[in-house]
């Protein structure tokens, strides 16, 4: 089903759940239960399994109407040379997309706040957001599922103290970014 373990979480219970992330999706597995929770797109209810989640989103995303699709016109001209592919996004404009996805997500303002005030007070961690981000866009891989890997990165904050916190965060991008280097060669 491609989906990637993008680490754990601590929940009120004293657990780790599992996080899971494809393309622009995220997902909790709820480590007492072994339920699944959606999370982007939020659903209010867990569903029982993978299969459950796979089936909704199957569900969700199926056209509206079962219209044919209408027959192409003729051309009337020999045909043009084929346009050139969709243009990439540049770094900074990826960037602002990932904000963008930080910004819809649960206590997004101040997932968004968090990103910023990290990258402007330390060097280690805009050095890892930036690299992620490149590696993202370089292997084509979501903002949202970018904006991910930050949430996940900012989750460890509550595990860890010291005065390290931002060196753990900046490792966990880094990390995060190897793991979309192996997935891409492991899929390639």
């Amino acid at each position: 089903m491609n989906w990637l373990d993008i680490g754990r979480v601590s929940n009120a219970d004293g657990g780790k759940d599992i996080l899971l992330a494809r393309n622009e999706r995220g997902a909790r597995i709820d480590w007492r239960t072994g339920e699944v929770w959606l999370m982007n797109p939020k659903v209010a209810e867990p569903f029982a399994d993978f299969l459950a989640v796979e089936r909704w989103l199957t569900l969700r995303e199926m056209p509206v109407a079962d219209k044919p699709a209408a027959a192409a016109p003729a051309p009337a001209e020999p045909e043009a040379a084929p346009e050139p592919g969709p243009v990439r996004d540049t770094l900074p404009a990826f960037q602002q997309k990932v904000d963008a996805c930080l910004a819809k997500a649960e206590g997004g303002q101040e997932l968004l706040e968090t990103k910023q005030a990290f990258e402007a007070g330390s060097e280690p961690y805009l050095e890892a957001s930036t690299e992620l981000s490149k590696t993202a866009l370089e292997l084509e891989v979501s903002p949202a599922m970018v904006a991910t890997f930050h949430i996940s990165a900012f989750a460890a904050l509550a595990e860890t103290a010291g005065a390290d916190k931002l060196e753990r965060v900046a490792a966990s991008l880094h990390a995060a970014a190897r793991q979309i280097r192996a997935s891409v060669t492991i899929t390639a």
